[in-house]
């Protein structure tokens, strides 16, 4: 071990390097104590390690290794770099390009945490990590209803109370619909630099404001998810996996003028692609969301297919509107390699893009055609010699 992270409070959290795979990882050791607090603490060290192990989402803070049985008790866990949400946005809130992709992110990780049947239970800003470069990890699942845990406690409020949700506070619930309140506040605050219930001590409102009443710069379509989230009722909250969507959606307006882009280089694939696979002509077709707008095509010459062939002639490219600084600039790396017909490493980014900034309609459009590529597609085209 090489120093200490911090203290919680079940022990002490320890940065450590891994020899055999030569990787730094953080260890978190129990506490030693006696008495009733002692087996709530080992109850819940116990719990979050069952409820870590149930999960594979890079959303999620990994479990590397376990030894309940050791003096004392520790989890081995993935070290995460940055520092957690509370610590960013006690500075300043966070930009409103940077909120939707830590909602879609924290928000997919509980869709899968929901999927196993853990209910997290105390999402909130402390327990939201930045893993760097845009990318965001929830953390501490010691307090997480997993089946057959021992921590199911009917009736008894669970979590913090200023991010639980009313039902939790008043009649002790937990529930799916609980995390994704936690996740609106979380949200809500990152975005206004406030969150009403923590100057009312946590108490429940019976009314908060909307998101753009303190918060006017967020998208609309972004704060009346959040806004969503953080409903009274808890049936009118969407899920975990709807408020991801939600957030990846664009709103319905005509995007601003963008340039023209530039002609396709002229590649020319080697004798043996061109015997196996058609040539892909691209197509940029700058539209609204409406799939139906026609693309304007390029002229130039098109190479015959076989009749059953079963793959796409062209490939449209439609730009997810008012795109601007990284997002933008990330985007036209996308779409260089899908001019470049470097189609494999256009996926690669297409990925890295999605997991920053969120899935569109115009992402999925053009991932599901680059996926329809057969692999001799795939690579590289050649030059002729």
């Amino acid at each position: 071990m090489t120093k200490s992270l911090g203290t919680g409070a079940m022990g002490e959290v320890y940065e450590a390097l891994d020899d055999v795979l030569g990787r730094e990882v953080a260890i978190k050791t129990l506490r030693a104590s006696s008495g009733i607090t002692a087996r709530i603490i080992d109850d819940r060290f116990r719990n979050e390690a069952r409820a870590i192990a149930q999960l594979a989402h890079p959303g999620v803070v990994q479990l590397f290794d376990i030894d309940l049985a050791a003096d004392p008790p520790y989890l081995v866990m993935e070290r995460v770099a940055g520092p957690s949400l509370d610590r960013i946005i006690k500075e300043r809130p966070l930009s409103p390009e940077q909120i939707a992709p830590l909602g879609i992110q924290i928000a997919r990780a509980l869709a899968a945490a929901h999927a196993a049947g853990v209910v997290h239970r105390d999402v909130k800003p402390s327990n939201i990590l930045s893993a760097g470069d845009g990318m965001w990890k929830l953390a501490d699942f010691g307090v997480a209803h997993i089946p057959d845990s021992s921590l199911t406690m009917t009736g008894q409020f669970v979590g913090s109370p200023a991010y639980a949700p009313p039902e939790a506070m008043i009649k002790g619930i937990s529930s799916h619909a609980g995390d994704v309140y936690g996740l609106g506040a979380t949200l809500y605050q990152a975005a206004a630099g406030t969150w009403p219930r923590l100057e009312a001590n946590g108490a429940p409102l019976a009314e908060i404001p909307p998101l753009r009443q303190l918060a006017p710069h967020v998208p609309a379509h972004v704060a009346t998810a959040i806004d969503r989230a953080i409903a009274v009722d808890h049936a009118r909250r969407p899920t975990a996996s709807e408020l991801a969507d939600l957030l990846s959606r664009v709103e319905d307006v005509a995007p601003a003028p963008r340039a023209a882009p530039a002609a396709p280089r002229a590649l020319r694939w080697k004798p043996w692609a061109i015997a196996a696979v058609i040539a892909l002509v691209v197509i940029i077709a700058i539209a609204k969301r409406d799939k139906t707008a026609p693309p304007r095509l390029p002229t130039g010459p098109a190479i015959s297919a076989p009749a059953n062939a079963e793959i796409p002639t062209e490939i449209t490219v439609r730009h997810p509107p008012d795109l601007r600084g990284k997002e933008a600039k990330d985007w036209d790396k996308v779409i260089d390699k899908v001019y470049e017909q470097k189609y494999d490493e256009a996926l690669r980014k297409l990925d890295e893009w999605e997991r920053r900034f969120g899935e569109r309609e115009e992402t999925r459009f053009l991932r599901a055609q680059l996926e329809r590529l057969p692999p001799e597609l795939r690579g590289p085209p050649g030059e002729d010699d």
